[in-house]
């Protein structure tokens, strides 16, 4: 039986467990603290292809009997949170979803460390899975090149390679080998990209990107006029 661990974040106990050495949340548990809609999230959740979920038998705080939960390792869930944008969960919601797609991630691997002042390197997704998040967030089907290629053309990134320019270096995070990316920046970078195609006359993309896309946009970046 796996031990469940308390973890305090902005008030909540949230609830993790080790699996395979690695901490894994227990799903229900966070949805409901966030105030969403557990059971339909964890479906969407276990439909992913991306997604690593588990069942396993826990011991709940405050019960006597094991039950089965879902559970998810932090990538999976933070790679899920992003997919939801603020506009679409009730407005007392959003501060607190917000504030787990930004930080739950740090202060979880912060807690199986034991040393909670150190510095870690947040969880971050990779190109192929910000490919797959504007895909399943937005619609837009875009292969990896051509979001580069898009990032490049809009000054996002370098000429040559995959490496951010200064102006936009916090949307990135170097793990030492490659450049990956915040996840809780989604929808800056996606309109950026969006703004990119279209001043380049992409005729796919000016049929893509409709003005209820444009709208979505603006809600979930909070009227700053471009960067369940």
């Amino acid at each position: 039986m796996n031990v469940v661990e308390t973890i305090n974040f902005h008030g909540d106990d949230l609830l993790v467990v080790l699996e395979d050495g690695k901490p894994h949340v227990v799903l229900k548990r966070a949805f409901e603290l966030i105030g969403l809609d557990a059971d339909r999230q964890i479906a969407n959740v276990q439909e992913r292809h991306w997604a690593c979920t588990a069942v396993t038998a826990v011991q709940l705080p405050g019960e006597t009997q094991r039950r089965n939960v879902v559970v998810a390792d932090i990538r999976t869930f933070l790679m899920h949170l992003a997919t939801i944008p603020l506009s679409r969960v009730a407005e007392h919601v959003r501060p607190k979803l917000a504030d787990y797609q930004r930080e739950v991630a740090d202060v979880i691997e912060a807690h199986f460390t034991g040393n909670r002042e150190k510095v870690f390197q947040p969880t971050t997704v990779t190109w192929t899975e910000l490919a797959a998040l504007i895909r399943q967030r937005y619609g837009i089907p875009l292969e990896v090149v051509d979001i580069t290629r898009a990032l490049r053309d809009g000054g996002v990134l370098m000429q040559d390679c995959c490496k951010p320019k200064k102006a936009y270096r916090q949307w990135f995070w170097f793990t030492g080998s490659a450049w990956t990316i915040h996840p809780h920046v989604l929808p800056e970078l996606t309109r950026k990209l969006v703004d990119t195609r279209r001043s380049l006359g992409d005729i796919q993309s000016q049929l893509q990107l409709d003005l209820a896309l444009d709208e979505q946009l603006r809600r979930e970046i909070g009227g700053k006029g471009g960067a369940s």
